[in-house]
């Protein structure tokens, strides 16, 4: 519609230059006499008599000048009222052949755009009503199909059943369509007939084909199918779109992998070159939750050389709870990536070991440097206010998670390493908090460094204490 509107806007354009040429082209010749009996250019603009009588001077003067050009009028005889007029095509004909060279490109350019928005409008007419009709094609073999395999799944007395049309292309796409819905919604003996349907039918010729011949959707669409019915012949094809520029063929290549890799469903991860995203990381897990894929071990892929590698696979032993991974989740803590140290310590978080509670220590302290020299370059610029808000600087994460991993396994051997969390300045009030909560937790020995602290002369910590209490209350 956009191209229709364009085309009508340059087409009154033109016709506007068409007329003011004209009107330029009959001042500069001076064609238009006083003793013809005809109104002037120069009168016509100085009439005051209404627009009516202006707009009936101006097309009589046109009128007068084509007239007037014309050779079968200017050569006429005494009997020229007894010979017939010429017809309209033919006036204007001639006065299109007598037009000026400018007039005439002018002419052709308005009758070409005028027949383009014709044959464009018809074409679009044309579409809708092609799209219409394949619109209510595809509902009345997208409801008759429902039906069929219906019959087919639950009715004992139907042996044999004929899919209407199913040898064309298109009504193929919708029949995998209702297949794969179907079949995605039912288990076990069932959804193992309607698999058989799908390869007695050849549908996984169809779907093997979207791989080598299909665009980047239909890809994607012929990856959820091959996996959805388990069909391992193209597995050495889809693992090539695991590094994949294009995002969403990366994510459903992955996917689709570990469910057809029965026996290293993330095999691809050892040659993955591209960034694993943290939507991507997602759907694999979703994926091996799904379809109840058991993982024994995520320690392969540890030493990996893709960063994002080793973060996925330092979170899924946090998620799946590897405790037979602790140490090698230890070595990571003082990794040379910020990333990789911070997945670790949430790792350990999650695995609640307290032979590492030390090791942990030791890393907040050495995470305590960097972050002091952080915040020296940061005091140019920034208030202390400001400085204790900055909550994204990796160190300062990487210290928070180690306290929060303290929780669960905290004892009154921790108390002096949570008391001097509490009282170090540079700490956020996050952090801090945390850590009073911690100590409240602990009897005795943290609740007697929280009431000498609420003695001592500390009183942004004495608010912060009650403010702590407070909430436990309430």
């Amino acid at each position: 519609m956009t191209y229709v509107r364009k085309h009508l806007l340059l087409a009154v354009i033109v016709v506007c230059v068409l007329l003011t040429a004209g009107i330029k082209d009959l001042k500069g010749k001076s064609i238009i006499a006083e003793n013809q009996g005809l109104f002037s250019l120069e009168e016509m603009a100085g009439f005051d008599k209404g627009k009516t009588l202006y707009a009936f001077g101006a097309i009589k003067t046109l009128g007068s000048y084509f007239v007037s050009q014309s050779p079968i009028v200017s050569d006429v005889s005494a009997d020229t009222s007894q010979r017939q007029s010429p017809g309209t095509l033919e006036t204007l004909f001639h006065r299109f052949v007598e037009a000026s060279l400018k007039v005439k490109i002018l002419v052709v350019i308005l009758v070409y755009l005028v027949v383009s928005i014709l044959v464009l409008f018809i074409s679009i007419l044309i579409n809708r009503y092609l799209k219409t009709r394949q619109r209510q094609r595809r509902k009345e073999l997208k409801d008759e199909y429902q039906e069929q395999l219906a019959s087919f799944l639950f009715d004992d007395e139907v042996e044999k059943i004929e899919f209407r049309g199913i040898n064309k292309k298109l009504n193929r796409e919708i029949f995998i369509d209702e297949l794969m819905d179907l079949h995605n919604n039912l288990h076990g003996e069932v959804a193992d007939k309607l698999k058989d349907l799908y390869f007695n039918l050849g549908l996984h010729k169809d779907s093997l084909n979207k791989l080598y011949k299909g665009k980047w959707y239909q890809k994607t669409k012929g990856f959820g199918e091959l996996a959805q019915m388990d069909v391992k012949d193209a597995n050495e094809k889809i693992v090539q779109y695991t590094n994949s520029k294009h995002p969403v063929l990366r994510m459903e290549a992955q996917v689709a992998m570990v469910k057809l890799a029965e026996e290293r469903p993330l095999s691809f991860l050892d040659n993955l070159e591209s960034e694993l995203s943290y939507w991507e990381q997602i759907n694999i897990y979703d994926t091996l939750i799904y379809h109840q894929i058991t993982i024994d071990s995520f320690e392969e892929w540890i030493d990996n050389p893709n960063p994002s590698v080793v973060v996925f696979c330092l979170r899924m032993i946090a998620l799946f709870k590897h405790v037979h991974s602790g140490a090698r989740v230890r070595e990571l803590l003082f990794h040379d990536n910020p990333e990789i140290s911070l997945a670790a310590v949430q790792a350990m978080k999650s695995l609640e070991i307290p032979e590492y509670v030390n090791d942990l220590k030791m890393l907040y302290r050495s995470e305590t440097l960097q972050l002091v020299n952080i915040l020296e370059t940061q005091r140019k610029n920034k208030t202390e206010k400001e400085i204790r808000s900055l909550d994204d600087l990796i160190p300062r994460k990487i210290r928070y998670e180690i306290v929060k991993s303290l929780r669960p396994i905290a004892t009154n051997d921790d108390v002096p390493f949570l008391e001097q969390v509490v009282m170090e300045p540079e700490n956020s009030y996050k952090i801090r908090i945390l850590a009073i909560t911690i100590l409240s937790s602990l009897k005795p020995a943290g609740e007697k460094c929280i009431n000498e602290m609420l003695n001592g002369d500390n009183e942004l910590v004495k608010k912060m204490i009650n403010n702590v209490k407070q909430t436990q209350e309430s």
